[in-house]
């Protein structure tokens, strides 16, 4: 660079942005804390003829399902300004989000009869698969849902402000919880209605169980682009 000519202010602007916007996301994902547990797998015998109390959750014409439940709960750190005088009446206020830590879990139980055949086995297991599928993704969802919301401002309300504070933060916790239910359980159970279509519910003999859970992931994904 010529030492002669002047360095033009534009460029420090945006150099000067890109480093801040570099120690806003470094400071975002250092806040957001993650903790996956690995699915809890159970498989279930029963008995057609004599079924346990309470009964498998079968559906009309159904021989086997599997049950899968995505867990998910969320606490955060949080600060708040207390007002110099407490204020009559209900109190609205602002707090800000300083740290997200999040726990994920995945239980999934395979109800099978005693008489169960390889393909209606397989075709469970196949069930157990796109659930997985989907959970694998599951901590990288929750890390870029979480982010959005470090140092970012939640408003409350209750009888004081330390119930307000809590209100926001319920608040911010049930929006965290749905957003990733929609971004994980929701595509989950539309391949796992492709997959029956595929299938017939494990009666068709093609595809077979591995290739339907192929097809299955592959239709969802394309809807998702």
């Amino acid at each position: 660079m010529n030492p002669g000519k002047p360095f033009p202010r534009r460029r420090v602007c945006v150099t000067l942005t890109l480093l801040l916007l570099l120690a806003v996301c470094a400071r975002a994902e250092e806040a957001v804390k993650i903790e996956k547990e690995a699915p809890a797998v159970e498989y279930k015998r029963f008995d057609p003829s004599n079924p346990p109390n309470p009964p498998p959750p079968l559906d009309k014409g159904e021989a086997a399902v599997t049950v899968y439940r995505f867990g998910v709960t969320v606490d955060s750190r949080y600060s708040y300004t207390q007002p110099a005088k407490p204020p009559q009446g209900p109190v609205k206020m602002d707090i800000t989000v300083e740290e997200i830590s999040v726990k994920l879990g995945l239980s999934i139980t395979i109800w099978l009869p005693d008489n169960a055949s390889r393909e209606l086995a397989a075709h469970e297991e196949g069930h157990r698969t796109i659930t997985q599928a989907f959970y694998g993704d599951a901590e990288q969802t929750m890390r870029g849902l979480a982010q959005r919301w470090v140092g970012k401002k939640v408003t409350g309300q209750g009888p004081d402000a330390k119930a307000a504070a809590r209100s926001a933060i319920d608040q911010l916790s049930r929006k965290l919880c749905d957003e990733y239910l929609n971004a994980v359980n929701t595509p989950c159970e539309k391949a796992q209605t492709v997959f029956d279509r595929l299938t017939d519910h494990g009666r068709n003999v093609q595809p077979a169980a591995a290739e339907g859970v192929k097809q299955a992931l592959e239709e969802v994904k394309k809807t998702r682009e």
